[in-house]
């Protein structure tokens, strides 16, 4: 008896020692209840299509990781905003034009780099709570986002923003495509590089960071530049993929791209966290979405149920060694 309850018990601690074991078999629980909904819930249309939803959340989940491991009650509330200005100044200045789209590029790659750095000092310099420097400029970015759309009414992107958005390479999508070298660059910058190493420092502990040499206020300003940066970059794809832009196109990704981080294993704390475990956190949150879409509820009660399920998700991953 004892020999068998010793087996169970290493049969445990083996499993536990899988990277994201709790995540892969959320994953894998939600698609045998999927299948089990609807036949056609693993047929491989549906399945890309989860994929590339998961892929341009987790690209729009980039920055804010960095930023929650960061620490220091580290929260980026302006990546939704970030995202719905890309998109309008893209479709703005590019529209259905292919020669306009690098300039347009380099516009929104520029600006949300600043933006994010404007949060950055202010978190740094000001001595403000990210949440209320976060929350502060959203709003001043939604105006500008209001005032531009005035000026220059949103268009349908061209051949070039579309393709990314919903085209195919090889018969992949685009978006999966991106969002998988978005992973490999991230999961060696922050496991590989000397910033990643400070960044997990500083997040651990910025006081014992800051006595052990390492440059604090570089590493934080260059985080939250990152954050901005890959929210423009997340608003370029958002465009293409949904083909227009208005005010709020955006804004649900927000809170999205938190939970997908968190539910992934970023502890908000700060100081842990990979972006495996927050690909793994959106690709969760599309599965939800997607089943409960395919059961034919409304938009409200999605909302409501996804709040609930991601608390239970939240608990059952909480404790995932990272």
């Amino acid at each position: 008896m004892s020999a068998r309850l010793a087996n169970i018990s290493l049969g445990r601690t083996s499993l536990g020692r899988i990277p994201h074991v709790g995540s892969l078999g959320i994953i894998l629980a939600l698609l045998i209840l999927g299948q089990f909904v609807n036949p056609s819930f693993l047929s491989p249309m549906n399945l890309w299509a989860v994929l590339s939803v998961s892929a341009l959340l987790a690209v729009a989940s980039a920055g804010q990781t960095l930023v929650i491991i960061s620490g220091n009650q580290g929260i980026d509330l302006s990546v939704g905003s970030v995202m719905t200005l890309t998109a309008l100044i893209v479709s703005g200045m590019a529209g259905s034009s292919d020669a306009a789209v690098p300039m347009a590029l380099a516009v929104v790659l520029g600006l949300g780099t600043l933006i994010g750095l404007a949060n950055g000092i202010g978190a740094r310099f000001l001595g403000l709570y990210p949440l209320v420097v976060t929350l502060g400029v959203s709003f001043v970015v939604e105006g500008l986002g209001l005032v531009y759309a005035r000026s220059r009414p949103p268009q349908m992107p061209g051949p070039m923003i579309e393709n990314i958005g919903i085209g195919r390479f090889l018969g992949i999508p685009w978006l999966v495509l991106i969002g998988a070298a978005v992973t490999v660059a991230m999961t060696l910058l922050l496991r590989k590089s000397r910033y990643g190493r400070q960044l997990y420092l500083v997040g651990s502990n910025i006081r014992a960071a800051s006595a052990a040499g390492i440059p604090v206020t570089r590493v934080l300003l260059t985080t939250w530049a990152a954050s901005g940066f890959l929210a423009a970059f997340a608003g370029v794809l958002l465009y293409g993929y949904v083909a227009s832009a208005n005010l709020s196109v955006g804004a649900p990704y927000t809170m999205m791209s938190i939970a997908a981080a968190v539910i992934g294993g970023t502890a908000l704390s700060g100081g842990a966290g990979s972006f495996v475990g927050t690909v793994l956190g959106a690709v969760i949150f599309s599965l939800i979405t997607n089943l409960l879409i395919m059961l034919g509820l409304g938009p409200a009660l999605r909302y409501a149920i996804s709040g609930l399920v991601l608390i239970l998700v939240l608990f059952a991953t909480s404790r995932d060694a990272r």
